[in-house]
């Protein structure tokens, strides 16, 4: 009896650190991408984003959210993410994608620039969606493989780190691997990259 009854309460703690009190106090899959300089994540709650940002002094926010197809909750984290934007001064630049990580080849390419752009200036920048997986995942692996160099497979690595799953998520590689030539001029035209790789990156887990 005490056991079940322990049992039920563990697991209602479960349910409320992870459905009810997680995301109010800690950022959602919060990474570095380059230490002190570029991050990642999911959507910040609004009871977050603010210090979040403070704490990390971040001047650029690249959200690839597209809140044609977000919910309530996102729709309000987007807005008070927004404001507390606009109150610190942070730019703030919006390349939507859709969740699976497809959607405008040059909202990749805009990202990935923006990043590189913000390395280049000595700025902090913070790259994020909505869970924090697949198109940010995205956005990382081709900055990873294209301005860094990275090997495919171990920036595929990383992506596996922030909950992103290789068997059921391969929408955003095979969509990155189809137009990854369309990917690689338009950051050599924004001069992101002097030379298309030769041969061309297979991203693959």
């Amino acid at each position: 009896m005490v056991v079940g009854v322990l049992a039920v309460l563990a697991g209602g703690g479960v349910w409320l650190w992870e459905d009810v009190l997680e995301d109010r106090l800690v950022p959602k899959r919060w990474g570095v991408v380059e230490e002190g300089r570029v991050f990642r994540s999911g959507q910040l709650h609004p009871a977050l984003v603010r210090r979040t940002l403070e704490r990390h002094g971040i001047d650029l926010v690249i959200s690839l959210i597209d809140l044609t197809r977000a919910d309530d909750d996102d729709r309000k984290a987007d807005e008070a993410e927004r404001i507390a934007c606009e109150e610190l001064e942070i730019e703030r630049r919006i390349f939507p994608l859709r969740g699976d990580g497809t959607g405008r080849i040059e909202n990749y390419a805009r990202a990935i620039a923006s990043i590189a752009e913000c390395l280049e200036d000595d700025r902090r920048v913070l790259v994020h969606c909505a869970a924090g997986s697949q198109r940010t995942g995205g956005v990382v692996t081709g900055f990873r493989v294209l301005v860094q160099g990275w090997d495919p497979k171990l920036a595929c690595a990383e992506m596996a780190e922030y909950d992103w799953d290789p068997d059921k998520d391969r929408a955003v590689l095979d969509y990155l691997n189809a137009h990854m030539g369309d990917l690689v001029e338009q950051l050599r035209r924004m001069r992101v990259i002097d030379r298309a790789p030769d041969p061309l990156p297979l991203l693959a887990p």
